[in-house]
């Protein structure tokens, strides 16, 4: 079992949701944690459900927007002064922004989307490093699958900017002993696909509304492979991997042997192989 005893972790994007799933499993796993979001009745139902976990142990809800420099500095200097160094970010902010053709979309509600996912994930990185203890770890979240998604056009080019920004950032601060990795969840009901729905089949295409309404019936993944994932690339079993975007649902990263020349090779990187009907061959994750 993976142990984060008296490890500080911040989670953004953590009122609800995979944020929250994860707040809760580094909780369990004995660290500190702080959980920042912009809604305060989120953060308060993810205050209560941590207590309700280990209430001896402190944790802290701190009210947070990633487009905000002033609300990132107070939020890492408020989590120092009560933790120490910062031994994990995980930044779990994220939005679908503007649903619809590109061309019809109001851009400025496509560019705030980027904003948040993209410039708000870079944001917290440089308000945090800072901060950062000695082989400390940065997650990042990338999603939206690696083909053409229409009418999705501000959430996937703001999660492919993630998976350059973890492959660039996990070689630069590599040598700080700092590790930075993404992670691919999988198909998790959250409410980034109930906004999917609201926004209805006019909008995001038939098919993706079908499939969907499918996933809600049947769901999702789960946030447990999220989860399991997170405390990997939190652990001590992940040291000197870095740079790379992995699938919770597919990549047998319990397996993986000699992280530090991993990370200087082009495996496991945004694209996956994939046959010409559209199959992956990567080998599922075992559970």
């Amino acid at each position: 079992m993976i142990s984060l005893k008296n490890k500080s972790v911040i989670i953004t994007g953590g009122g609800r949701g995979i944020g929250r799933a994860l707040a809760l499993a580094c909780k369990k796993a004995g660290a500190f944690v702080t959980v920042a979001a912009r809604s305060k009745t989120d953060l308060d139902e993810t205050s209560a459900e941590l207590k309700a976990i280990n209430n001896d142990l402190p944790h802290l809800a701190i009210r947070c927007d990633v487009t905000s420099s002033t609300e990132l500095v107070h939020l890492f200097n408020s989590a120092q002064e009560k933790f120490g160094p910062l031994h994990g970010l995980i930044c779990a902010a994220g939005v679908y922004g503007a649903i619809g053709p590109f061309a019809d979309s109001p851009f400025e509600e496509w560019a705030a989307a980027v904003d948040i996912n993209l410039t708000g994930t870079a944001r917290s990185i440089h308000a945090a490093i800072p901060h950062m203890a000695r082989g400390a770890r940065i997650i990042l979240f990338s999603g939206g699958g690696q083909a053409a998604m229409p009418n999705f056009s501000s959430y996937v080019t703001s999660k492919g900017g993630i998976w350059r920004l973890t492959e660039t950032l996990g070689a630069e601060l590599a040598a700080r002993e700092i590790y930075v990795n993404a992670i691919a969840p999988g198909a998790v009901n959250t409410k980034l696909l109930d906004d999917l729905l609201t926004a209805g089949p006019d909008k995001v295409g038939a098919d993706v509304y079908q499939k969907s309404l499918e996933q809600k019936k049947a769901g999702g993944q789960g946030s447990e492979k999220a989860a399991d994932l997170t405390l990997y690339l939190l652990s001590e079993k992940s040291a000197g991997l870095y740079g790379k975007t992995l699938s919770a649902v597919w990549d047998p990263y319990k397996d993986f042997q000699d992280l530090p020349k991993m990370s200087k090779s082009d495996i496991f990187t945004a694209k996956r192989v994939v046959d010409y009907d559209g199959n992956t061959r990567a080998v599922p994750a075992k559970k």
